[in-house]
């Protein structure tokens, strides 16, 4: 639907992805134009690239890797213009599989990852218009990024820098405003493809934001969580109420189990 949106968002993202990074608070190890070693490595068929080979990557290469493995699966053949450069960024930056998750949030509809009819239906249903939908959506991947709690990895450590690459906002007021990927998408949709402008961001901006970093605390507020949990205090409850051997086992075996689905789900969480 919006294919000639592609050239815009790619001059956008290699603006603030840069040439080549490896820096200790990104899970994505060597990287360039915002490709990390594994992207490329599955882009070339081979099981590992070193880290010379990720800085040889020409921008062509870069290209190529962007229009099948990011832009298709973030849904950019399908979404309106100015969305679909939002999904795209944000694709980069965390994944298209959450990317999309993140956006199907905001409409409603089935979380399953995949920019399909339901989806589309929802865009062109959303109430207020597409630019509305825009900050909505970049509202929801400032909420995702604020979830990854790792001190080393997430928020706490490349957050300022997310934070100028999505909303244009300096939080320590250094840098002056700029359009972010906000204001870029907002253009693209309700104004054209000459009204955008770079987005200069400092280096922890271009940190992959994983979903491995996901914070305790954003997990046990996911609905599926107070299963295991549920089992847990009904436990403790009866640990407190009842007496007697059998009670104890019981109990002990329902806290287990409790504990076991919480892991589980923290994992799974941290995998989706």
């Amino acid at each position: 639907m919006a294919r000639e949106t592609l050239p815009v968002a790619l001059d956008l993202m290699f603006g603030h992805e840069g040439g080549y990074v490896n820096a200790k608070t990104d899970r994505g190890g060597p990287t360039k134009f915002g490709i990390t070693h594994k992207t490329l490595a599955a882009h070339r068929g081979v099981e590992s690239v070193t880290a010379e080979q990720v800085k040889a990557m020409t921008r062509e290469e870069a290209t190529e890797i962007y229009r099948r493995s990011y832009w298709a699966q973030s849904g950019g053949d399908l979404l309106p213009k100015g969305l679909d450069y939002a999904a795209f960024d944000f694709g980069v930056n965390s994944g298209p599989s959450t990317a999309v998750r993140r956006l199907q949030k905001v409409l409603g509809v089935r979380e399953d990852g995949v920019v399909g009819e339901q989806t589309v239906a929802a865009v062109k249903a959303y109430p207020g218009g597409i630019a509305k939908l825009i900050h909505a959506y970049c509202d929801e991947r400032m909420a995702y990024l604020r979830s990854l709690t790792n001190a080393k990895t997430g928020f706490p450590v490349n957050g300022r820098g997310w934070t100028i690459r999505v909303t244009g906002k300096d939080p320590k007021g250094q840098w002056a405003d700029q359009l972010g990927v906000v204001g870029n998408a907002v253009r693209l949709a309700t104004l054209s493809a000459d009204m955008v402008k770079d987005v200069k961001v400092p280096e922890e901006g271009k940190a992959k934001a994983d979903v491995r970093d996901t914070g305790l605390i954003e997990v046990i507020k996911k609905p599926e969580a107070w299963g295991p949990l549920g089992g847990f205090l009904s436990a403790a409850g009866a640990i407190f109420a009842g007496s007697g051997p059998v009670q104890w086992a019981l109990a002990a075996l329902m806290i287990g189990g409790g504990i076991l689905g919480f892991i589980y789900l923290v994992k799974r969480v941290r995998a989706a």
